[in-house]
């Protein structure tokens, strides 16, 4: 639902900006299934890293689609490197699937463009499990 961390406290002004981007980076580690995106190892809370898929500096933009769950040692290998550049299939964890759940990942639409085709005349905003903005028709 959630694109940027910015989208949390646009969406919900009593969030402080350090408590957005805390529930911005626990949603993206629950999309994940608390797994690492390259070896499937579980993450906890001290284990579990966010890799910019797209590194920043090559361009890279802190957004959800583009932000993985990694355990330190998966993102301190793929460093700066393009993704596939690292994970492919001499890594030794690779798995097809894996590989087909990171690009899906990559090539989501942010929640946003989604609202293009809703007519806002008759749209009702509300919370969904405290965190989400939704719209239904009224």
């Amino acid at each position: 639902m959630f694109d940027t961390a910015h989208d949390y406290l646009t969406n919900l002004v009593v969030l402080s900006p350090k408590l957005a981007r805390k529930r911005f980076r626990q949603h993206i580690f629950e999309s994940w299934g608390w797994k690492c995106a390259y070896c499937d190892c579980d993450l906890n809370e001290t284990t579990a890293t966010i890799d910019h898929i797209r590194p920043r500096h090559k361009g890279g933009k802190s957004t959800k689609a583009n932000m993985a769950a990694s355990c330190v040692k998966c993102n301190f290998q793929k460093a700066s490197r393009p993704v596939f550049d690292y994970y492919n299939e001499t890594h030794p964890h690779y798995s097809e699937q894996r590989a087909s759940k990171i690009k899906m990942w990559v090539e989501q639409q942010p929640a946003h463009l989604h609202l293009t085709s809703l007519s806002t005349e008759h749209a009702v905003p509300y919370l969904d499990h405290d965190s989400y903005l939704c719209w239904t028709a009224s």
